[in-house]
């Protein structure tokens, strides 16, 4: 099945940019923010939870074309959304990087900031950054940063408009994986800024910086 979805060249996968279609870029988030293509998005691949992670990013009716630095998973990843409707994918750009660079094309990379950056940064009243915490809120609930904003990944794409365009989006999650999904998304929206933690609140956590905990409810 996967063998009739096209391979594309780096100007079909230009072109398919031109034509707002949506480049998911499958590889990890570290891999990512070294260089990817202009307004590709970063969807780390996953065998089992591809499609579940597709349907959290992404709004349905999006075709899609995949991007990977190894064909074989590029072909995974296309048959596991063989059958998902909602994002069809147009197909593989398995040449990926290496390929879109000897094409002449522009990478970019995507600003990182480790915790200890941030910390300084948060106490730094002149800084006008806005820290996004893209976990679920149930997550939230068990810590999370002071001043920074919950706004779950799988609503990132529909609530960007809100986000000042005037302040460099910071964008933390558990771990990195879903902060660099959703940091690629707004600067595919076109947020001029936006950046990612890439240890995660679990980082923030483990060298015991200032957290915020809710009060658990008292026991009956």
């Amino acid at each position: 099945m996967t063998a009739e979805i096209p391979k594309l060249t780096p100007q079909q996968v230009r072109n398919a940019l031109d034509a707002d279609m949506l480049l998911i870029d499958l590889r990890p988030h570290a891999e990512f923010a070294t260089a990817y293509i202009p307004g590709s998005i970063n969807l780390m691949f996953s065998r089992k939870s591809l499609p579940e992670r597709l349907a959290t990013a992404i709004p349905p009716g999006r075709r899609i074309v995949l991007l990977s630095g190894d064909p074989t998973e590029a072909e995974a990843a296309a048959e596991s959304l063989q059958g998902v409707k909602r994002n069809p994918v147009l197909g593989i750009f398995a040449g990926g990087i290496e390929a879109w660079r000897a094409a002449g094309l522009p990478v970019i990379t995507l600003s990182q900031v480790d915790i200890s950056t941030l910390l300084k940064r948060l106490n730094t009243q002149q800084d006008n950054l806005l820290l996004i915490d893209v976990r679920e809120s149930f997550e939230w609930e068990l810590g999370y940063i002071e001043g920074s904003l919950l706004i779950p990944l799988g609503e990132i794409w529909q609530r960007a408009a809100e986000i000042d365009p005037d302040r460099e989006a910071i964008l933390i999650c558990e771990e990195g994986i879903r902060s660099s999904t959703a940091a690629s998304l707004l600067l595919r929206w076109g947020l001029p800024r936006a950046a990612n933690v890439p240890g995660g609140i679990g980082d923030w956590f483990k060298a015991g910086h200032p957290t915020v905990r809710l009060p658990k409810p008292p026991k009956r």
